[in-house]
């Protein structure tokens, strides 16, 4: 036996026989579903729309701290306002949900509140200036509440748009103050680095002074000419040695005194302590010049000539003492007229020292020849007289002798200046590296502080922009109204969606009645279940009255489907959308065709 198959006739005859179970419900579902559409309770929308207005200064010359893009912006800002504190805040300002409130928690209420809530954004395709590409950007968005009543949607509605624009620009001008903050702080913490630094380098220079990069040049120059003064120096003593040396030789040949005619006489004996001590002095001037002042004989006549002074009184100890200050005195002097002017401090007190010691040995001087003079007048008088060639060449070499001195404490002090610059151009290098590594530091963190304090200038800018309104801002241009429609329930589509379903309930109940009761209908139908075709098939005969039924029902099927038509149409105009609205855009869109 094949398995039935209906085809869209055999559904069309259920139909027809089974059209009260078809139009009974369909009517009742449809009475239903208006009942129920227009039963809902009405729920009230009132948006206000605001406008996203960019920098009035160009970027180029002042630029923004705030980097976010709006609707990130405007997404964060929501959050913020719809936290438990704030809604329940604006719930109880505006006794939002009496009954829920005493009934339901906080939490429930606030989710109430945030489903009744819509922030949507405005978009627009807008050429980029800089790649010159199209792309959709924000250009505003509609803040939106929705309540039973509409006079509390436009008041919750218009709080929120106060609340949008409030947090706004808190957010931005808090945004750049926190920069210019950061900025601050991170300029202020390389300023005191700087300063720590600028500590390291003086104490630096102060401890190696001498020895700094920029005097390598000095020193190497300083050492050239103190290795130069050294060995001149030495030039300068060999040459005085051999002086002495040959006038040496000369006073040897040379009597000191020029004697009377009894010391002229061959075999003269001295008889006084005058005559010996000058006989003695010239002896040692004799043993001097060829011996050194450690010999023998040289120091026995030493001894000797100091036990005859001292018979005499004559004390030669102290203008000799004095003398050998006065010479270092001008030693030092010259020393420190070469390094500095004749105003220092320690050159006058040279100069002062010097003055008081020349007064001291004019008076020793004076003291001894007083001494002299009463011991042994009467005795130089008739008995000796000095020999101006020897006292001549005897003041040379006591000259020569005393340069030599001078020259060698000079060699001395040049050994040390000499070692002293020698350390400073070995420690340079050493020193130049270290002294490297702070100026660079200095220099790495001069340029990053100017490009702070540079950055921080920018961002003072930016929070003068911002607190003056002069960067992005949000612009109310469409405050929130009184709503005179409801937004919920949707009645057309509500009614819309109860007549489909109530046609479509009403055919299927036909097509389940059809399926439980059942029978066998139709030529097609006794061929499947007999399995043969029958013999004669009568067809429905039909009379004239039959005949005017059938034209009576077209009638007044075509007169109720008009009706229904006009009834459809009128609805439309009225829930859905103005018939002349729809008219201009069916045109347009012909036209864009």
């Amino acid at each position: 036996m094949e398995e039935e198959v209906k085809g869209i006739a055999d559904y069309l005859d259920i139909i027809r026989r089974r059209k009260y179970w078809v139009i009974f419900p369909t009517l009742i579902l449809m009475v239903a579903s208006v009942s129920v559409a227009y039963l809902l309770p009405p729920a009230y929308k009132s948006e206000g729309l605001i406008l996203i207005e960019s920098q009035e200064i160009p970027n180029d010359l002042i630029k923004s701290t705030v980097t976010s893009y709006a609707d990130q912006r405007i997404e964060v800002i929501k959050q913020r306002i719809m936290t438990t504190e704030k809604v329940m805040a604006i719930v109880n300002k505006y006794k939002l949900y009496p009954e829920s409130r005493q009934k339901a928690p906080p939490a429930e209420i606030v989710t109430m509140f945030r489903d009744n809530i819509d922030v949507s954004m405005v978009n627009a395709n807008v050429t980029d200036p800089r790649s010159g590409r199209s792309r959709q950007a924000s250009i505003a968005f509609k803040v939106s509440f929705i309540d039973k009543s509409p006079q509390l949607a436009q008041q919750v509605a218009n709080e929120l748009v106060t609340e949008f624009l409030k947090e706004n620009v808190r957010t931005r001008t808090d945004r750049a103050a926190e920069t210019t903050a950061f900025l601050e702080e991170e300029g202020n913490k390389f300023q005191r680095k700087i300063q720590v630094l600028e500590k390291k380098i003086a104490e630096f220079k102060d401890k190696y002074s001498d020895s700094l990069p920029e005097l390598l040049q000095y020193n190497l120059s300083m050492v050239e000419r103190l290795q130069q003064e050294l060995a001149d120096n030495q030039k300068q003593i060999m040459v005085l040695q051999d002086q002495i040396l040959t006038m040496n030789l000369e006073l040897a040949n040379l009597p000191a005194y020029i004697e009377d005619s009894r010391q002229l006489a061959p075999g003269f004996k001295p008889t006084t302590s005058e005559q010996q001590l000058q006989l003695a002095k010239a002896e040692y001037s004799k043993l001097s010049a060829k011996y050194s002042t450690n010999h023998p004989d040289v120091l026995q006549l030493k001894r000797q000539i100091e036990s005859l002074q001292a018979e005499l009184g004559i004390d030669e100890s102290e203008v000799d003492n004095l003398t050998s200050q006065l010479e270092q005195a001008e030693e030092k002097l010259n020393q420190l007229s070469q390094r500095y002017s004749a105003t220092h401090p320690d050159v006058k007190s040279m100069k002062a020292q010097i003055n008081l010691l020349q007064k001291k040995l004019t008076t020793a001087k004076a003291k001894q020849a007083e001494t002299g003079n009463s011991s042994s007048a009467s005795a130089q008088q008739n008995t000796r007289q000095i020999n101006p060639i020897y006292l001549q060449i005897k003041s040379k070499v006591d000259s020569s002798e005393r340069e030599i001195v001078r020259l060698r404490n000079r060699q001395g002090d040049v050994t040390n200046k000499l070692a002293d610059f020698e350390k400073r151009v070995f420690q340079t290098h050493q020193v130049e590296r270290a002294y490297d590594d702070l100026t660079r530091d200095h220099a790495n963190n001069i340029a990053k502080y100017k490009e702070l304090r540079a950055k921080q200038l920018e961002a003072q800018l930016g929070q003068n922009l911002e607190s003056e309104n002069k960067g992005e801002s949000f612009t109310l241009i469409e405050p929130p109204q009184i709503p005179n429609k409801a937004e919920k329930p949707n009645r057309p589509k509500i009614m819309a969606m109860g007549f489909m379903a109530s046609i479509g309930a009403g055919l299927g109940l036909a097509l389940l009645i059809e399926m439980f009761k059942g029978g066998v209908r139709g030529y097609n139908e006794i061929a499947r279940i007999v399995g043969q075709a029958p013999l004669v098939v009568v067809p429905i005969i039909s009379t004239l009255r039959d005949e005017k039924v059938k034209k009576t029902s077209r009638t007044y099927l075509m007169f109720w489907s008009f009706i229904l038509f006009i009834l459809l149409v009128i609805c439309f105009h009225l829930f859905v959308m103005d018939l002349e609205v729809l008219w201009f855009k069916i045109v347009r869109k012909v036209t864009l065709l």
